[in-house]
């Protein structure tokens, strides 16, 4: 467990400090999916979406440098469950600068 976020399950985690954050991940469509909800994965902060993914013909990043606060909540979401291949897809954070060091 580190000290600024808090892993509340697989697709979801709480900011603990403030600070400059980076995303990194990828997201690996299920190409055999034919149910009827279109394919869309959505990067959010506290259910504001802030990277949205359509395309679901190759893997695909996600991720980016966001400005995140104490208590913010970051998740990553499908439209249906089995959109994605979960065993290849992945996201992580790392915190890059907390704010108290910045001039």
């Amino acid at each position: 467990l580190h000290s600024w976020w808090d892993k509340t399950d697989d697709w979801r985690l709480k900011i603990l400090q403030n600070g400059l954050y980076l995303i990194y991940g990828q997201v690996a469509p299920n190409t055999a999916y034919k149910g009827q909800a279109p394919f869309e994965v959505l990067l959010r902060r506290n259910e504001d979406p802030i990277q949205s993914l359509t395309n679901n013909s190759t893997v695909q990043n996600v991720g980016g440098a966001y400005e995140f606060h104490a208590g913010d909540v970051i998740d990553l979401i499908f439209n249906a469950e089995h959109q994605v291949l979960k065993n290849n897809t992945y996201w992580g954070i790392f915190l890059l600068a907390n704010p108290q060091f910045i001039s």
